[in-house]
């Protein structure tokens, strides 16, 4: 499976912790973990944090070996490492630092708890300070295989949208709390007439025509989404770049990670968030129906599902179709442009 459109970068990303003037702190207090730290020498950085992040393990986590790979964004850093378990049993662990609160919080939330285990990897130890630091750190488990791609076939859908059920079903114990996300689809949908009209984009004349048809439908679009219910826990980067398992293609169960979007909203959010991933590579789901799939995850594990939540799939697709010329630095990629043309011609009518 390669990677989709918006995708390619990653296996974790990370964001900082928010940042506090240093000088508004007491001379005894912590530093605010600030990027620009690292600026100058990740691994330095992560080697000068180490003796401290040792002892905060109760030096159970061996040497680390840390590294900065091509898929990662922002300013996390990460290593290998080996830890020591409370039977004395030695586990391969990723050591990431900062990580963002909310990807904590989850971590946390779904380690063994009653609703189900093997979501996220296991979590064998996290603290809020390093070095001086107020900085979020985690000491996780390291899965052997992944991201999962092309070695799982078609595979990879069925344990991917396996994996996305039983992430619905455990974070369904928690009160969803804080606010769902908005955007702006007016402001969007000229963003995107307007990358029409100033970039050479492939079959300008049909997406000027598409997103003239799509103003008629915006105002309908938009009330339709926003009345959406906001009930669920949405993972917010849900893609098979963010999906490993601990057993060799094409086995699984598959596990999720890289929680730093987590937030409130719709499960449609994610479920057509990743199906239009693959509207440029429709041949890789072999006949596969991505929301359907999702929406059958739910129902099994006793989860509301609408009655006419396709009709709501539809206005999502619309709309990220409509968006794309918006997102020509994100989602470039000629053929994906293509097929999302196709996608909002057919939704316009």
């Amino acid at each position: 499976m390669p990677d989709s459109p918006s995708t390619s970068e990653k296996q974790v990303t990370s964001e900082a912790a928010d940042v506090r003037d240093p000088a508004s702190s007491s001379a005894d207090s912590n530093r605010s973990f600030d990027l620009s730290d690292l600026a100058e020498g990740r691994t330095q950085f992560g080697a000068n944090l180490e003796p401290a992040l040792r002892t905060a393990c109760n030096d159970r986590l061996s040497e680390v070996r840390w590294f900065r790979a091509d898929w990662q964004r922002g300013g996390a850093l990460t290593g290998y490492a080996a830890y020591c378990d409370d039977a004395g049993d030695e586990h391969e662990v990723v050591v990431k630092l900062p990580v963002p609160p909310v990807e904590r919080k989850w971590l946390v939330r779904l380690q063994d708890s009653n609703t189900v285990t093997d979501v996220v990897p296991r979590l064998f130890q996290y603290g809020d300070e390093l070095g001086g630091y107020d900085l979020i750190w985690v000491v996780m488990e390291r899965l052997a295989y992944g991201p999962i791609g092309s070695a799982w076939g078609g595979a990879a859908f069925d344990l991917f949208v396996e994996a996305v059920g039983r992430f619905a079903w455990a974070t369904s114990a928690f009160e969803v709390e804080g606010e769902a996300r908005h955007k702006d689809w007016k402001k969007i949908h000229q963003m995107a007439r307007d990358h029409i009209r100033r970039h050479d984009v492939a079959n300008e004349q049909q997406w000027q025509k598409a997103l003239k048809k799509a103003h008629r439908h915006l105002k309908d679009w938009i009330a339709t989404w926003e009345d959406r219910p906001t009930d669920d826990w949405c993972h917010g980067d849900l893609h098979p770049g963010n999906a490993m398992t601990r057993v060799p293609p094409p086995d699984g169960p598959v596990l999720l990670f890289d929680l730093a979007e987590a937030h409130r909203g719709h499960w449609l959010e994610d479920a057509v968030y990743f199906e239009h991933l693959y509207w440029s590579k429709r041949d890789q789901l072999d006949g596969r129906k991505l929301c359907n799939m999702i929406a059958k995850q739910r129902k099994k594990h006793d989860l509301p599902v609408e009655k006419d939540w396709s009709k709501l799939a539809s206005v999502q697709r619309a709309l990220l179709a409509m968006a794309t010329p918006a997102m020509l630095q994100h989602e470039g990629n000629p053929a994906h442009v293509a097929a999302a043309l196709q996608v909002l011609e057919r939704e316009v009518g």
